[in-house]
Parts: C-alpha cells; sequence; structure tokens
C-alpha cells in the first residue's frame, strides 16, 4: 500500500511533464506517418493522374473508366475510355507511346472471378487490367498466408492465360 502511495503522489506532482511527454510522443508518431507513409502515397496518386491527363490530352481520350499502372517485365499505362465513338482499352509504354488499342467485345469480369475461385478454390483479393503476352487480360490476385498467386485470363474471351504460383515455406 505505500508503494502505491509513492508512485501515485509522483503521478500527481509530475502529471504535466508526463502529459508533455505523451503529446510529444504522439506527435513523433504522427510525423513518421505522414513523412513516410501519407506524403509518398500522395505523391505517387498525384503522378499517375497527371500521367493520366497528359495520355487523354495527347491521344483525344474522353469518359475515363479506368486508368492505372500495370508492371510486368516492362511498366505500361493502361486506359478504358472513350475514342469517337468507341469504348476502348489502350496500353502505353514509360515514354507515353501507344502500344495497342482494343475495342472489341469485352468479357464481365465475373466470369474470370468464377473461373479463378473454380481452379484455385479461393476469391481472389484483387482484380485488375494489365497487358501479358501482348493481350488485354484480367489480372487477378490471391494472398494467403501460405501462396501468392496471379492468373491472367483474356479480356476479351475469359480464356486462362498464364498464372505464377508463389508458396511459402
Amino acid at each position: 500500500a505505500r508503494k502505491v502511495g509513492v508512485i501515485l503522489k509522483f503521478l500527481r506532482k509530475n502529471r504535466f511533464n508526463i502529459l508533455i511527454v505523451f503529446l510529444v510522443l504522439v506527435l513523433i508518431v504522427v510525423s513518421f506517418y505522414m513523412l513516410w507513409v501519407h506524403v509518398p502515397y500522395s505523391k505517387h496518386k498525384n503522378e499517375i493522374t497527371s500521367i493520366e491527363n497528359v495520355i487523354v490530352k495527347e491521344n483525344n481520350y474522353s469518359n475515363v473508366k479506368y486508368f492505372d499502372r500495370y508492371n510486368s517485365d516492362k511498366s505500361y499505362y493502361i486506359i478504358r475510355a472513350t475514342k469517337g465513338k468507341k469504348q476502348q482499352y489502350a496500353v502505353f509504354d514509360e515514354k507515353y507511346k501507344l502500344i495497342k488499342s482494343y475495342s472489341g467485345d469485352v468479357v464481365d469480369q465475373q466470369v474470370c472471378i468464377n473461373a479463378f475461385k473454380e481452379k484455385y478454390k479461393q476469391e481472389p483479393s484483387e482484380v485488375s487490367v494489365g497487358y501479358e503476352n501482348e493481350i488485354f487480360v484480367y489480372c487477378l490476385m490471391y494472398q494467403g498466408k501460405d501462396s501468392l498467386v496471379y492468373a491472367f485470363y483474356g479480356i476479351d474471351n475469359g480464356e486462362f492465360v498464364k498464372a505464377y504460383r508463389i508458396d511459402n515455406g
């Protein structure tokens, strides 16, 4: 009981200093988050948006439905937008040069998700549009505690193109 009384007396006597130390620690944590997480993320998003604006302007696109950077053996920019009166997918290299466009029929991504679930017995955690083997693909990714699976299905017909599986352990 005597030790508890000594501790409480110390806390009462130094509560202002303890509060200041606590607030400084909170400030350090928030500063760390802003500098090492939020600022790089915002910078990356702004960079992608400015690249999108350049590609849209130079190629006369409108009604952009999808734009993202896709990393494979090289880095690409993929856009889904309207050009003229046609909705199309287009892929650009890092110098914003058009590599290929596609304005044909596009299979619903749910068809590819169902095929993935049937083959791998898992729900994909991410679905994006990619460019593999010189065709537009849906890239389905599953990350579990034991493995990482990337599977690619053509956006024109939903057929399996290729897959990578990395197992832990």
